[in-house]
């Protein structure tokens, strides 16, 4: 044998402590997978929120209204459907009708169509295709509204203040009684999704676990928006609140991304 030669192969020793070494790596990187993956959604959606709240508030600056025709997050029959929306985001809201004023009051800020999800739309992608007709706003037909008290108990984690009204004191009063918040989607169809829109495209949520699969339930970012009632000027004035995420939560927000983040980050290293 040619003593200048390199050894092709591995001795079965050697083999056995290359495959050895690739088992304690596989472990390690499965033990820290989890945690990756959970950061990484935490991570993103931080991010896809900050940058929905600020397209949609230059929006207003520049056009003195938002994008309209959101995902009204109900099925084709305009219900709550458990086959399209996750249990938390169900448990905190509730279908429910507006009056002229409250009406009137979204459309001063251009909301005016809503779009229902297709007939057996059951995920993100079938709900409703761009192209999917929308019907005008009225004070007949339902919407969906967050249950503040249910939201509020479940951790406040979108950070809603439009029910506490800060009095010159340093105090605070709470108007829920006047105050109403109600949840859309941005799909395909909004007005400010598109080229030369506010964003390209409607963003699908990034999923947390198995349970909010887009493809098996509703998953596109949210976008909250109160009506408060003016007792001084006996009128009903709309506001945007937020853009959200559509977690195991229900609603969240930047901070709740960003506080479970860091938890998992002091946690899990």
């Amino acid at each position: 044998m040619n003593k200048g030669k390199l050894r092709a192969g591995f001795t079965v020793l050697e083999l056995v402590i290359v495959l050895s070494i690739l088992v304690i790596l596989a472990g390690l990187v499965l033990q820290v997978m989890p945690n990756l993956l959970a950061r990484t959604h935490l991570a993103q959606c931080s991010d896809t929120i900050a940058e929905i709240n600020k397209a949609w508030n230059r929006s207003y600056v520049l056009n003195v209204r938002y994008p309209d025709a959101y995902d009204s997050l109900l099925d084709d029959t305009q219900a709550v459907s458990a086959d399209l929306l996750s249990d938390h985001l169900i448990d905190q809201t509730a279908a429910a009708t507006l009056n002229a004023g409250e009406v009137d009051a979204l459309a001063a800020i251009g909301i005016r169509y809503l779009v229902d999800g297709a007939v057996d739309a059951s995920n993100t992608f079938d709900y409703a295709p761009y192209g999917t007709a929308s019907r005008l706003l009225v004070d007949t037909a339902p919407i969906l509204e967050l249950d503040l008290v249910e939201h509020l108990a479940d951790g406040n984690e979108l950070n809603l203040k439009r029910h506490l009204v800060r009095e010159a004191d340093g105090t605070f009063t709470d108007n829920s009684a006047n105050t109403r918040y109600f949840v859309f989607g941005i799909g395909p169809n909004c007005t400010g999704v598109g080229p030369g829109k506010l964003i390209q495209e409607a963003p699908v949520h990034f999923a947390a676990n198995d349970e909010l699969n887009p493809a098996s339930i509703y998953q596109r970012f949210l976008v909250i928006f109160s009506i408060v009632y003016d007792d001084d000027h006996d009128e009903y004035v709309a506001y945007f609140e937020t853009a959200a995420g559509n977690d195991h939560h229900g609603p969240t927000s930047v901070g709740h991304h960003l506080e479970h983040f860091h938890e998992g980050s002091n946690n899990d290293g």
